[in-house]
């Protein structure tokens, strides 16, 4: 492609990141308001999160899939144009029916923006640029966390919630203007069959690698999505209070996201995610008893969320590994069932508010993080099982060349 690509096209399209991540996120920090404001329980409130997973992960997976052929500048336009809707949608929402429409109208336009954006910018980048550029964008997403959602919650606070989704869907008519001007066309390619896709994670360290995002994120999320409520319950949070939380939350996320890179070059992937989902379920269980003091509930989450966002580039990196000729099929699959993840984590979350107490979710959280280190241990050891038999059966080769010579 354009060998002296304008950067600040990547700085767009990490924008839209951040635009998409924050309407996705911000929910958790206002989910007491939107229960109030709409006469619904809070495990109600919750499944908004819920529905918004799932189409995200039919947008990530299903629509790139239909979409594939098409030129990618369109593609990306026509999700930032449908993304907008979604928030105007969300804006006029008097009625949680229509509230729900709109998260799935954001989350498959989202979903799909995502996905064809981090390739837009390998694509548009130079060769020896192209990691970086594809890690601007999924840094607008991290950012979304340190900035946009405790940003959107302490707006709340001051404003009707409504007003913060028309915010979005502003910044986002600019940013679709900029693109629509700034961005160079892509043509499409003809999409992998479902069929090979499927054979291609056939593979069992695949598998369990995959199995071990689902409960890494449903552990997380399950917390997450009912942090606003959470904290209120436990340390008597006001509004203003849970958005700082997030703040130094999201703070900490985007350090471990940034870490978890440098782990991997100096420590390898194996070691890093288990020593970050070790501590992750610690950090989780200790919540469980820190959660009713301010000092307490604030130093536990910077652990778990440098923890948390530490594993995510080393899994990607791992699985990577596992299947190199086939990266993109394996991250499509991980980003889908992280989002599925996340709507188990959000729909479990709410039956346990309702049938026990709030304040269980932490510790229930920790033990999701334990199954994931099992698999993923399981996945390592699968892993190193493959290569000791391939490198036998090369000595084993060797050997009988050798024999045969003599």
């Amino acid at each position: 492609m354009a060998k002296n690509i304008n950067p600040f096209i990547i700085i767009l399209l990490a924008l839209g990141a951040f635009v998409t991540g924050t309407a996705e996120f911000v929910v958790s920090g206002i989910l007491e308001i939107i229960s109030f404001d709409l006469d619904v329980s809070v495990s109600a409130a919750g499944q908004l999160i819920t529905v918004y997973s799932l189409s995200y992960a039919v947008g990530a997976l299903v629509m790139v899939l239909l979409t594939a052929k098409f030129e990618r500048k369109k593609i990306l336009l026509y999700a930032i144009f449908t993304f907008i809707l979604g928030n105007i949608v969300a804006f006029i929402s008097y009625d949680y029916t229509v509230l729900m429409l709109s998260r799935i109208i954001m989350a498959m336009s989202g979903g799909l923006y995502i996905v064809v954006a981090t390739n837009y910018a390998a694509q548009i980048a130079t060769a020896e640029k192209r990691g970086s550029a594809m890690a601007t964008v999924i840094t607008g997403f991290t950012v979304s966390l340190v900035l946009g959602v405790p940003i959107g919650t302490f707006l709340a606070a001051y404003l009707n919630w409504r007003y913060i989704f028309l915010i979005i869907a502003f910044v986002t008519v600019i940013l679709l203007l900029l693109l629509h001007k700034l961005l160079p066309s892509i043509k499409g390619n003809e999409p992998v069959p479902f069929k090979q896709q499927i054979h291609i994670i056939k593979d069992k360290r695949v598998i369990t690698g995959l199995t071990t995002t689902i409960f890494w994120i449903l552990g997380y999320t399950m917390v997450f999505a009912y942090i606003s409520p959470l904290l209120s319950n436990s340390a008597g949070f006001s509004i203003e209070m849970t958005s700082i939380a997030l703040f130094v939350l999201g703070t900490f996320a985007f350090i471990g996201s940034r870490f978890g890179g440098f782990a991997v070059d100096k420590w390898g992937p194996n070691r890093t995610i288990s020593i970050s989902l070790f501590v992750h379920a610690v950090a989780l269980l200790v919540l469980t008893f820190t959660q009713h003091s301010t000092l307490g509930v604030f130093i536990t989450l910077t652990v778990w969320g440098a923890a948390t966002w530490t594993t995510t580039p080393a899994k990607q990196f791992y699985l990577i590994s596992l299947k190199p000729q086939s990266s993109e099929t394996v991250l499509s699959f991980n980003t889908a069932l992280m989002n599925i993840g996340m709507m188990l984590g959000a729909a479990l979350g709410g039956i346990i508010i309702q049938y026990t107490h709030i304040l269980n979710l932490s510790w229930i959280g920790g033990l999701f993080i334990i199954f994931a280190l099992v698999f993923i241990k399981y996945s390592f050891y699968l892993n190193e099982t493959d290569s000791r038999n391939i490198e036998m059966r090369l000595q084993t080769s060797q050997e009988e060349c050798h024999l045969n010579k003599n």
